[in-house]
């Protein structure tokens, strides 16, 4: 943005016009990208304390195992 508001009245046209016309070769695959990214984001799994204790135990076992050897 700061690049942006640094450009002369013309050339902030320029990239209006340029930011559109890519905007309008993008067209039909927006809402196929929108529901894909919404996909994604619910998708996402979340952890609780008790699913990350065995990656804790994991790290205290290596640990002991190394401190033995």
């Amino acid at each position: 943005m700061v690049k942006y508001s640094r450009l002369n009245k013309t050339a902030r046209q320029e990239v209006n016009d340029f930011m559109d016309f890519l905007l309008s070769k993008q067209g039909s695959n927006k809402t196929n990208l929108q529901g894909t990214y919404k996909e994604k984001i619910l998708g996402v799994s979340i952890w609780a304390d008790s699913d990350l204790k065995i990656f804790d135990e994991n790290l205290y076992r290596q640990t002991d195992e190394l401190c033995l050897q």
